[in-house]
Protein backbone atom coordinates (compact mmCIF):
# COMPACT_ATOMS: atom_id res chain seq x y z
CA UNK A 1 0.00 0.00 0.00
CA UNK A 2 1.25 3.49 -0.87
CA UNK A 3 1.22 5.93 2.02
CA UNK A 4 1.59 9.68 1.65
CA UNK A 5 3.07 11.63 4.55
CA UNK A 6 2.61 15.31 5.22
CA UNK A 7 3.19 17.25 8.44
CA UNK A 8 3.12 14.08 10.50
CA UNK A 9 -0.18 12.89 8.99
CA UNK A 10 -0.24 9.49 7.32
CA UNK A 11 -3.09 8.73 4.98
CA UNK A 12 -4.10 6.38 2.21
CA UNK A 13 -4.26 7.80 -1.31
CA UNK A 14 -7.69 8.64 -2.64
CA UNK A 15 -9.57 6.23 -4.86
CA UNK A 16 -8.29 7.57 -8.17
CA UNK A 17 -4.74 6.53 -7.22
CA UNK A 18 -5.50 2.95 -6.29
CA UNK A 19 -4.12 0.38 -8.70
CA UNK A 20 -1.66 2.80 -10.34
CA UNK A 21 2.09 2.33 -9.99
CA UNK A 22 3.97 5.56 -9.45
CA UNK A 23 7.12 5.75 -11.56
CA UNK A 24 9.02 9.02 -11.34
CA UNK A 25 11.83 7.87 -13.64
CA UNK A 26 12.50 9.04 -17.20
CA UNK A 27 12.02 7.05 -20.37
CA UNK A 28 14.98 6.66 -22.73
CA UNK A 29 13.60 9.44 -24.95
CA UNK A 30 13.12 11.76 -21.98
CA UNK A 31 16.65 11.09 -20.76
CA UNK A 32 18.03 11.86 -24.24
CA UNK A 33 16.07 15.13 -24.19
CA UNK A 34 17.54 15.97 -20.77
CA UNK A 35 21.10 15.31 -21.94
CA UNK A 36 20.63 17.46 -25.04
CA UNK A 37 19.08 20.21 -22.91
CA UNK A 38 21.96 20.11 -20.41
CA UNK A 39 24.51 20.61 -23.19
CA UNK A 40 22.52 23.59 -24.47
CA UNK A 41 22.20 25.17 -21.00
CA UNK A 42 25.89 24.66 -20.22
CA UNK A 43 26.67 26.54 -23.42
CA UNK A 44 24.02 29.26 -23.47
CA UNK A 45 22.82 29.99 -19.92
CA UNK A 46 24.90 32.36 -17.79
CA UNK A 47 24.32 33.58 -14.27
CA UNK A 48 23.67 37.07 -15.65
CA UNK A 49 20.83 35.75 -17.80
CA UNK A 50 19.43 33.69 -14.93
CA UNK A 51 19.35 36.72 -12.67
CA UNK A 52 17.72 39.08 -15.14
CA UNK A 53 14.40 37.61 -14.07
CA UNK A 54 14.81 39.23 -10.64
CA UNK A 55 16.34 42.63 -11.42
CA UNK A 56 14.33 45.83 -11.02
CA UNK A 57 14.05 46.35 -14.77
CA UNK A 58 12.62 42.86 -15.25
CA UNK A 59 13.55 40.39 -17.95
CA UNK A 60 16.30 42.03 -19.99
CA UNK A 61 17.22 41.64 -23.67
CA UNK A 62 19.69 38.81 -23.04
CA UNK A 63 17.06 36.78 -21.16
CA UNK A 64 14.49 37.37 -23.90
CA UNK A 65 17.00 36.26 -26.51
CA UNK A 66 17.73 33.17 -24.41
CA UNK A 67 14.00 32.41 -24.35
CA UNK A 68 13.89 32.60 -28.15
CA UNK A 69 16.90 30.29 -28.34
CA UNK A 70 15.15 27.77 -26.10
CA UNK A 71 12.27 27.78 -28.57
CA UNK A 72 14.48 27.61 -31.65
CA UNK A 73 16.28 24.54 -30.31
CA UNK A 74 13.01 22.75 -29.57
CA UNK A 75 12.97 23.04 -25.78
CA UNK A 76 9.76 25.10 -25.42
CA UNK A 77 6.29 23.76 -26.10
CA UNK A 78 7.38 20.12 -26.15
CA UNK A 79 4.21 19.03 -24.33
CA UNK A 80 1.90 21.46 -26.16
CA UNK A 81 -0.36 20.40 -29.08
CA UNK A 82 1.25 20.33 -32.51
CA UNK A 83 -1.49 22.46 -34.08
CA UNK A 84 -0.38 25.43 -31.95
CA UNK A 85 3.36 25.06 -32.47
CA UNK A 86 4.15 22.38 -29.89
CA UNK A 87 5.39 18.81 -30.21
CA UNK A 88 2.50 16.96 -28.55
CA UNK A 89 4.61 14.97 -26.06
CA UNK A 90 4.31 14.26 -22.33
CA UNK A 91 4.26 17.08 -19.69
CA UNK A 92 7.35 15.38 -18.26
CA UNK A 93 9.47 17.21 -20.84
CA UNK A 94 8.42 20.56 -19.40
CA UNK A 95 9.24 19.36 -15.89
CA UNK A 96 12.71 18.30 -17.06
CA UNK A 97 13.21 21.78 -18.52
CA UNK A 98 12.12 23.49 -15.30
CA UNK A 99 14.33 21.27 -13.12
CA UNK A 100 17.46 21.67 -15.23
CA UNK A 101 16.99 25.45 -15.32
CA UNK A 102 16.45 25.51 -11.56
CA UNK A 103 19.69 23.64 -10.89
CA UNK A 104 21.60 26.47 -12.59
CA UNK A 105 21.49 29.57 -10.36
CA UNK A 106 17.81 28.96 -9.57
CA UNK A 107 16.87 30.02 -13.10
CA UNK A 108 13.47 29.60 -14.68
CA UNK A 109 11.93 30.20 -18.09
CA UNK A 110 12.42 33.96 -18.65
CA UNK A 111 8.83 34.57 -19.80
CA UNK A 112 7.42 32.14 -17.29
CA UNK A 113 3.93 33.44 -16.46
CA UNK A 114 2.76 32.98 -20.04
CA UNK A 115 4.44 29.60 -20.34
CA UNK A 116 3.68 28.00 -16.98
CA UNK A 117 0.27 29.44 -16.10
CA UNK A 118 -1.53 31.40 -18.81
CA UNK A 119 -0.83 29.08 -21.73
CA UNK A 120 -2.22 26.01 -19.98
CA UNK A 121 -5.45 27.83 -19.13
CA UNK A 122 -5.85 29.11 -22.69
CA UNK A 123 -5.43 25.52 -23.87
CA UNK A 124 -8.20 24.36 -21.56
CA UNK A 125 -10.61 27.30 -21.70
CA UNK A 126 -9.76 29.61 -24.59
CA UNK A 127 -11.63 29.58 -27.91
CA UNK A 128 -9.90 28.52 -31.11
CA UNK A 129 -9.17 32.10 -32.18
CA UNK A 130 -7.47 32.84 -28.86
CA UNK A 131 -5.42 29.63 -28.98
CA UNK A 132 -4.13 30.37 -32.48
CA UNK A 133 -3.32 33.97 -31.59
CA UNK A 134 -1.44 33.47 -28.32
CA UNK A 135 -0.13 29.91 -27.94
CA UNK A 136 2.40 29.94 -30.82
CA UNK A 137 3.76 33.30 -29.61
CA UNK A 138 4.15 31.97 -26.06
CA UNK A 139 5.99 28.89 -27.35
CA UNK A 140 8.30 31.05 -29.50
CA UNK A 141 9.26 33.09 -26.43
CA UNK A 142 7.90 36.30 -27.91
CA UNK A 143 5.39 37.55 -25.31
CA UNK A 144 4.92 37.68 -21.57
CA UNK A 145 1.89 38.09 -19.31
CA UNK A 146 1.51 39.54 -15.82
CA UNK A 147 -1.05 38.22 -13.36
CA UNK A 148 -3.87 40.60 -12.43
CA UNK A 149 -5.53 38.89 -9.48
CA UNK A 150 -4.70 40.63 -6.19
CA UNK A 151 -6.32 43.89 -5.07
CA UNK A 152 -5.74 46.01 -1.95
CA UNK A 153 -8.73 44.32 -0.26
CA UNK A 154 -8.61 40.97 -2.07
CA UNK A 155 -5.48 38.89 -1.59
CA UNK A 156 -6.00 35.43 -0.16
CA UNK A 157 -9.75 35.99 -0.57
CA UNK A 158 -9.72 36.59 -4.32
CA UNK A 159 -13.49 36.29 -4.54
CA UNK A 160 -13.69 39.70 -2.83
CA UNK A 161 -12.16 41.56 -5.79
CA UNK A 162 -13.91 44.79 -6.78
CA UNK A 163 -12.47 45.70 -10.18
CA UNK A 164 -15.47 46.14 -12.51
CA UNK A 165 -15.85 45.07 -16.13
CA UNK A 166 -19.10 46.41 -17.62
CA UNK A 167 -20.36 45.35 -21.06
CA UNK A 168 -20.78 48.10 -23.61
CA UNK A 169 -21.42 46.94 -27.17
CA UNK A 170 -18.42 44.97 -28.46
CA UNK A 171 -16.29 45.91 -25.45
CA UNK A 172 -15.95 45.56 -21.70
CA UNK A 173 -15.19 48.83 -19.91
CA UNK A 174 -12.90 48.09 -16.98
CA UNK A 175 -12.21 50.26 -13.93
CA UNK A 176 -10.34 49.51 -10.72
CA UNK A 177 -6.99 48.71 -9.18
CA UNK A 178 -4.70 45.68 -8.93
CA UNK A 179 -1.64 45.36 -6.72
CA UNK A 180 1.47 43.16 -6.49
CA UNK A 181 1.48 42.57 -10.27
CA UNK A 182 5.12 41.57 -10.48
CA UNK A 183 5.79 41.65 -14.23
CA UNK A 184 3.45 44.48 -15.22
CA UNK A 185 6.33 46.87 -16.03
CA UNK A 186 7.55 44.76 -18.96
CA UNK A 187 4.82 42.25 -19.88
CA UNK A 188 2.94 42.67 -23.14
CA UNK A 189 -0.39 41.41 -21.74
CA UNK A 190 -2.35 41.44 -18.48
CA UNK A 191 -4.02 38.18 -17.41
CA UNK A 192 -6.79 40.07 -15.65
CA UNK A 193 -9.63 39.00 -13.37
CA UNK A 194 -12.53 41.41 -12.88
CA UNK A 195 -16.09 41.37 -11.58
CA UNK A 196 -18.73 41.05 -14.29
CA UNK A 197 -21.81 40.20 -12.21
CA UNK A 198 -22.78 42.67 -9.51
CA UNK A 199 -25.81 40.89 -8.06
CA UNK A 200 -25.29 40.95 -4.26
CA UNK A 201 -27.43 37.83 -3.88
CA UNK A 202 -25.07 35.45 -5.73
CA UNK A 203 -21.88 33.98 -4.22
CA UNK A 204 -18.98 36.35 -4.81
CA UNK A 205 -16.87 33.84 -6.72
CA UNK A 206 -19.57 33.32 -9.36
CA UNK A 207 -19.38 36.86 -10.71
CA UNK A 208 -15.74 37.00 -11.88
CA UNK A 209 -14.40 36.76 -15.44
CA UNK A 210 -10.92 36.49 -16.95
CA UNK A 211 -9.56 38.72 -19.71
CA UNK A 212 -6.42 39.14 -21.79
CA UNK A 213 -5.64 42.87 -21.88
CA UNK A 214 -3.01 44.60 -24.01
CA UNK A 215 -0.81 46.51 -21.54
CA UNK A 216 -0.53 49.38 -24.03
CA UNK A 217 -4.29 50.02 -23.88
CA UNK A 218 -5.25 53.65 -23.10
CA UNK A 219 -6.22 54.12 -19.47
CA UNK A 220 -3.72 51.72 -17.87
CA UNK A 221 -1.24 53.17 -15.37
CA UNK A 222 1.56 51.11 -13.80
CA UNK A 223 3.16 52.32 -10.57
CA UNK A 224 6.18 50.48 -9.10
CA UNK A 225 6.37 48.87 -5.66
CA UNK A 226 9.93 47.86 -4.70
CA UNK A 227 10.29 44.95 -2.28
CA UNK A 228 12.91 44.79 0.45
CA UNK A 229 14.98 42.41 -1.71
CA UNK A 230 15.03 44.97 -4.54
CA UNK A 231 12.51 43.30 -6.83
CA UNK A 232 9.91 45.40 -8.58
CA UNK A 233 6.26 44.56 -8.27
CA UNK A 234 3.53 47.01 -9.25
CA UNK A 235 0.20 48.63 -8.67
CA UNK A 236 -1.91 48.75 -11.85
CA UNK A 237 -4.77 51.20 -12.30
CA UNK A 238 -7.53 50.90 -14.91
CA UNK A 239 -9.55 53.96 -15.91
CA UNK A 240 -12.25 53.25 -18.50
CA UNK A 241 -10.07 50.71 -20.31
CA UNK A 242 -11.85 49.26 -23.36
CA UNK A 243 -11.25 45.53 -23.80
CA UNK A 244 -12.71 43.76 -26.88
CA UNK A 245 -15.22 40.99 -26.23
CA UNK A 246 -13.01 38.43 -27.96
CA UNK A 247 -10.45 38.88 -25.18
CA UNK A 248 -12.82 37.28 -22.65
CA UNK A 249 -11.31 33.91 -21.64
CA UNK A 250 -13.86 31.09 -21.74
CA UNK A 251 -17.30 31.83 -20.36
CA UNK A 252 -18.37 34.99 -18.62
CA UNK A 253 -18.54 34.69 -14.80
CA UNK A 254 -16.45 31.49 -14.79
CA UNK A 255 -13.14 33.26 -14.22
CA UNK A 256 -12.75 32.24 -10.58
CA UNK A 257 -12.80 28.56 -11.53
CA UNK A 258 -10.25 29.19 -14.29
CA UNK A 259 -7.99 30.99 -11.82
CA UNK A 260 -8.06 27.99 -9.50
CA UNK A 261 -7.04 25.73 -12.40
CA UNK A 262 -4.21 28.11 -13.29
CA UNK A 263 -3.03 28.17 -9.68
CA UNK A 264 -2.79 24.36 -9.63
CA UNK A 265 -0.69 24.53 -12.79
CA UNK A 266 1.48 27.19 -11.14
CA UNK A 267 2.18 24.92 -8.16
CA UNK A 268 3.59 22.18 -10.41
CA UNK A 269 5.53 24.45 -12.74
CA UNK A 270 6.84 27.27 -10.54
CA UNK A 271 7.51 25.84 -7.07
CA UNK A 272 10.28 23.49 -8.17
CA UNK A 273 12.56 22.16 -5.41
CA UNK A 274 15.50 22.07 -7.82
CA UNK A 275 15.82 25.84 -7.70
CA UNK A 276 16.90 25.53 -4.04
CA UNK A 277 19.69 23.06 -4.87
CA UNK A 278 22.26 25.73 -5.92
CA UNK A 279 21.86 27.44 -2.51
CA UNK A 280 22.55 24.20 -0.65
CA UNK A 281 25.49 23.31 -2.90
CA UNK A 282 27.09 26.73 -2.37
CA UNK A 283 26.71 26.43 1.39
CA UNK A 284 28.28 22.96 1.35
CA UNK A 285 31.17 24.21 -0.75
CA UNK A 286 31.61 27.21 1.57
CA UNK A 287 31.68 24.93 4.64
CA UNK A 288 34.34 22.75 3.05
CA UNK A 289 36.56 25.64 1.94
CA UNK A 290 36.24 28.03 4.91
CA UNK A 291 38.32 27.48 8.05
CA UNK A 292 37.63 28.63 11.60
CA UNK A 293 40.28 28.18 14.26
CA UNK A 294 42.31 26.08 11.85
CA UNK A 295 39.55 23.64 10.91
CA UNK A 296 37.08 23.61 8.00
CA UNK A 297 33.56 24.57 9.01
CA UNK A 298 32.46 21.25 7.51
CA UNK A 299 34.05 19.46 10.48
CA UNK A 300 31.72 21.24 12.93
CA UNK A 301 29.04 18.67 13.91
CA UNK A 302 26.36 21.35 14.28
CA UNK A 303 26.96 22.72 10.79
CA UNK A 304 27.06 19.21 9.32
CA UNK A 305 23.76 18.44 11.05
CA UNK A 306 22.05 21.59 9.72
CA UNK A 307 23.21 20.99 6.13
CA UNK A 308 22.25 17.31 6.29
CA UNK A 309 18.78 18.27 7.53
CA UNK A 310 18.35 20.65 4.58
CA UNK A 311 19.51 17.97 2.14
CA UNK A 312 16.95 15.52 3.53
CA UNK A 313 14.14 18.07 3.35
CA UNK A 314 15.08 18.90 -0.22
CA UNK A 315 14.68 15.21 -1.09
CA UNK A 316 11.26 15.19 0.58
CA UNK A 317 10.26 18.30 -1.37
CA UNK A 318 11.27 16.62 -4.63
CA UNK A 319 9.10 13.58 -3.84
CA UNK A 320 6.11 15.86 -3.19
CA UNK A 321 6.73 17.64 -6.49
CA UNK A 322 7.24 14.41 -8.44
CA UNK A 323 4.03 13.00 -7.00
CA UNK A 324 1.79 15.86 -8.16
CA UNK A 325 3.63 16.10 -11.49
CA UNK A 326 3.08 12.38 -12.02
CA UNK A 327 -0.62 12.94 -11.44
CA UNK A 328 -0.69 15.76 -13.99
CA UNK A 329 1.27 13.72 -16.54
CA UNK A 330 -1.21 10.83 -16.13
CA UNK A 331 -4.23 13.18 -16.31
CA UNK A 332 -5.28 12.29 -12.76
CA UNK A 333 -7.40 15.02 -11.10
CA UNK A 334 -5.41 16.99 -8.54
CA UNK A 335 -6.97 18.61 -5.48
CA UNK A 336 -4.60 19.27 -2.60
CA UNK A 337 -1.39 17.65 -3.95
CA UNK A 338 0.12 20.73 -5.66
CA UNK A 339 -0.69 22.77 -2.55
CA UNK A 340 1.46 20.42 -0.45
CA UNK A 341 4.39 21.12 -2.79
CA UNK A 342 3.85 24.89 -2.64
CA UNK A 343 3.66 25.08 1.16
CA UNK A 344 6.60 22.75 1.76
CA UNK A 345 8.94 24.25 -0.88
CA UNK A 346 8.25 27.87 0.05
CA UNK A 347 8.82 27.23 3.75
CA UNK A 348 11.88 25.09 3.03
CA UNK A 349 13.41 28.04 1.20
CA UNK A 350 13.07 30.12 4.36
CA UNK A 351 14.62 27.39 6.51
CA UNK A 352 17.48 26.90 4.06
CA UNK A 353 18.51 30.54 3.81
CA UNK A 354 18.17 30.89 7.57
CA UNK A 355 20.71 28.07 7.93
CA UNK A 356 22.89 29.95 5.46
CA UNK A 357 22.72 33.11 7.56
CA UNK A 358 23.67 31.12 10.66
CA UNK A 359 26.69 29.56 8.94
CA UNK A 360 27.91 32.85 7.48
CA UNK A 361 27.36 34.76 10.72
CA UNK A 362 27.66 38.54 10.44
CA UNK A 363 29.16 38.15 6.95
CA UNK A 364 25.78 36.90 5.80
CA UNK A 365 24.32 40.38 6.24
CA UNK A 366 26.66 41.92 3.68
CA UNK A 367 25.18 42.88 0.33
CA UNK A 368 26.51 41.95 -3.06
CA UNK A 369 29.43 44.16 -4.01
CA UNK A 370 30.89 44.39 -0.51
CA UNK A 371 34.61 43.66 -0.30
CA UNK A 372 34.13 40.97 2.35
CA UNK A 373 30.86 39.40 1.26
CA UNK A 374 30.88 35.59 0.85
CA UNK A 375 28.99 33.72 -1.87
CA UNK A 376 28.57 36.94 -3.88
CA UNK A 377 25.96 38.22 -1.44
CA UNK A 378 23.33 35.81 -2.66
CA UNK A 379 22.45 34.48 0.81
CA UNK A 380 21.55 37.99 1.99
CA UNK A 381 19.42 38.50 -1.12
CA UNK A 382 17.68 35.13 -0.83
CA UNK A 383 17.01 35.74 2.87
CA UNK A 384 15.12 38.95 2.09
CA UNK A 385 13.42 37.39 -0.93
CA UNK A 386 12.28 34.31 1.01
CA UNK A 387 9.70 36.25 3.02
CA UNK A 388 7.69 36.62 -0.18
CA UNK A 389 7.55 32.92 -1.04
CA UNK A 390 5.09 32.02 1.73
CA UNK A 391 2.85 34.98 0.80
CA UNK A 392 3.00 35.22 -2.98
CA UNK A 393 0.78 32.82 -4.96
CA UNK A 394 -1.25 32.15 -1.83
CA UNK A 395 -0.23 32.23 1.81
CA UNK A 396 0.85 29.16 3.74
CA UNK A 397 -2.18 29.61 6.00
CA UNK A 398 -4.55 29.36 3.04
CA UNK A 399 -2.52 26.43 1.68
CA UNK A 400 -2.92 24.54 4.93
CA UNK A 401 -6.66 25.15 4.84
CA UNK A 402 -6.78 23.64 1.35
CA UNK A 403 -4.81 20.60 2.48
CA UNK A 404 -6.98 20.18 5.59
CA UNK A 405 -10.30 20.44 3.76
CA UNK A 406 -9.56 18.72 0.44
CA UNK A 407 -6.89 16.28 1.60
CA UNK A 408 -7.94 15.36 5.13
CA UNK A 409 -11.67 15.98 4.86
CA UNK A 410 -11.73 18.37 7.80
CA UNK A 411 -14.64 20.82 8.14
CA UNK A 412 -14.37 24.52 7.34
CA UNK A 413 -13.84 26.53 10.50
Amino acid sequence: MILIFYSGVCQEPSGHLRGKNMDFGYTREEEEFRERLCKFLDRELTEEIARQNWEDKGVGPEAREFSRKLAAHGFLGVSWPKEYGGQGLSPTYDFILLDELGERWGAHIPLDVGYTMVGHTILRRGNEEMKKEFLPRIIRGEIEFCLGYTEPNAGSDLASMRMRAVEEGDYFIINGQKTFNTEAHYAEYHWLAARTDFDPNIPKHRGISLFIVDMHSPGITVRPLITMSGEQTNEVFYENVRVPRNRLVGEKNKGFYYMMEAIDSERNHVFTPCRLLPILEELIRYAKETKFMGKPLAEDPLIRDKLAQMAMELEVAQVFADHSRWMESNEIPMTYEPEITKVFVSELEQRLVDVGMQILGHYGQLEEGSKWVPLRGRIEWYFLHSFMTTIGAGTSEIGRNVIAQRGLGLPRS
